[in-house]
């Protein structure tokens, strides 16, 4: 059996707002279209070739941002400590 980091669910160490970079990101991650469900393809189906895996990049997106109280958001993991400059600059 195969594991997918796709599909596993990773707690993010932080999340950021990506509410007006939303469009950019699905159209770069579209940019591989190729390597996407397409109904006329004969290769082997893969777990980001099914027909709702770029739906589910946009749910990620929605279900993290509606946790920060955005529209969108996007997760990140961090092997070390994250700083900021002030309080101020956390939502």
């Amino acid at each position: 059996m195969y594991h997918y980091i796709q599909w596993k669910n990773i707690e993010p160490d932080f999340v950021v707002d990506v509410s007006d970079f939303i469009d950019v990101k699905q159209k770069a991650v579209l940019a591989y279209s190729t390597q996407f469900y397409d109904p006329k393809s004969n290769e082997p189906e893969t777990p980001i070739t099914s027909k709702n895996f770029t739906e589910s990049i946009n749910y990620r997106a929605k279900d993290l941002g509606r946790l920060i109280g955005v529209e969108y958001a996007e997760g990140f993991t961090s092997e070390r400590y994250v700083a900021v400059e002030n309080l101020s600059k956390l939502i």
